[in-house]
């Protein structure tokens, strides 16, 4: 789990992926940081992903096909 700390400054420090903060990092929390934690999400298996990336974009070219023909 990555997990980012954001300082008082704004700047943004994002730290190991070890089970514990700042373990073995050198990191240091000061006055006024803010620890952010994110949600664990499901991941989407690469073919789920690439399959509905495709779809979009063939569905996008054949509107964009269907438009042009109109134009004519």
């Amino acid at each position: 789990m990555l997990i980012y700390v954001v300082r008082a400054s704004g700047a943004v420090v994002a730290g190991n992926r070890s089970k514990w903060l700042g373990r073995g990092s050198g990191m240091e929390i000061h006055a006024g940081d803010t620890i952010v934690v994110p949600l664990e999400v499901d991941r989407i298996r690469p073919l789920t992903l690439w399959t509905s990336v495709t779809q979009i974009l063939y569905q996008g070219a054949i509107a964009v096909a269907a438009i042009r023909t109109f134009d004519n």
